[in-house]
């Protein structure tokens, strides 16, 4: 059967104009065919995620609410801010082995009020981690690979991910998504991955290559994780596109997490001190 890209590649020859020159027959240059390809036709995989990864903001500070739902279908909400920043260069290279930094604290419930997480991602080795509760009143280091954030459905290794050349990309034949035309790759990790994914196949909006839906899985590829976008919550930051309501399905407890972004302040200068395990313990 013939793929989208070759039938489109046959169109786009048939339809551009022929030059005769000394009675030889000039095919239509490169240039020529690429116009006439539907948009994105010959982006590979990498290409597709490239864009993904490169939708993003410099940093930001983020109040999210969230809603998570046990087997049988009760909620707990709660409420946290996230502090983020990358450190990359222009080019994507990390600055001083450091890719980005993250700090979170929890608002309510009561019960976890007060408790943060700290994720440093570094360019060449384990990611640094700590967390603090006030029930502790201790800083510790921690490693929390497919450990759920304070109890939601999102995982460390959902915000940890350090380098395209950190897997390999598959394009597969494009979907829709509510009506909404999407690119669709399959991401492997290679093996010097520290993540509890394997592969993860992803819907990504064309216009703004938002992630819409995403299938995780595991080494034996066994379906983990699921999340979904509400594509009409996409909203423009400062230059980043991001859909403002998700949701993480655990597939194998049957439990789900929804995030909704209350408010974003985009690319805000946020000093180094700001990221630091004394943060952790202070009341803001």
């Amino acid at each position: 059967m013939r793929s989208p890209l070759a039938a489109a590649l046959v169109l786009a020859l048939a339809a551009a104009p022929l030059r005769v020159s000394a009675g030889d027959v000039q095919l239509p240059s490169g240039a020529e065919i690429e116009k006439s390809l539907p948009e994105g036709g010959s982006m590979t995989g990498k290409q597709i995620f490239d864009k993904f990864l490169d939708n993003r903001l410099r940093s930001c500070v983020q109040w999210q609410t969230v809603i998570s739902r046990d087997p049988g279908g009760s909620e707990q909400k709660s409420r946290f801010w996230v502090r983020w920043k990358d450190y990359r260069d222009k080019n994507h290279r990390a600055v001083n082995g450091i890719i980005a930094k993250t700090l979170v604290k929890f608002q309510d419930p009561e019960d976890m009020r007060e408790t943060g997480y700290l994720m440093i991602v570094n360019a060449d080795r384990s990611n640094d981690q700590w967390i603090w509760s006030p029930s502790t009143k201790q800083v510790r280091r921690v490693k929390l690979r497919g450990v759920g954030i304070l109890g939601t459905d999102y995982t460390f290794d959902d915000i940890g991910w350090k380098s395209i050349e950190d897997a390999d990309y598959k394009r597969l034949p494009d979907d829709e998504i509510e009506d909404v035309p999407t690119y669709v790759v399959e991401v492997t990790m290679k093996p010097f991955v520290d993540s509890e994914y394997r592969t993860m196949r992803t819907w990504l909006e064309k216009k703004h290559y938002v992630p819409l839906r995403t299938l995780y899985r595991d080494a034996n590829g066994v379906e983990m994780r699921e999340m979904k976008a509400e594509p009409d919550t996409i909203q423009d930051f400062d230059g980043a596109w991001i859909a403002t309501t998700s949701t993480m399905f655990n597939l194998r407890e049957k439990t789900s997490t929804t995030i909704y972004v209350d408010a974003l302040d985009p690319n805000v200068h946020l000093g180094e001190q700001l990221f630091s395990t004394f943060q952790l313990t202070l009341r803001r």
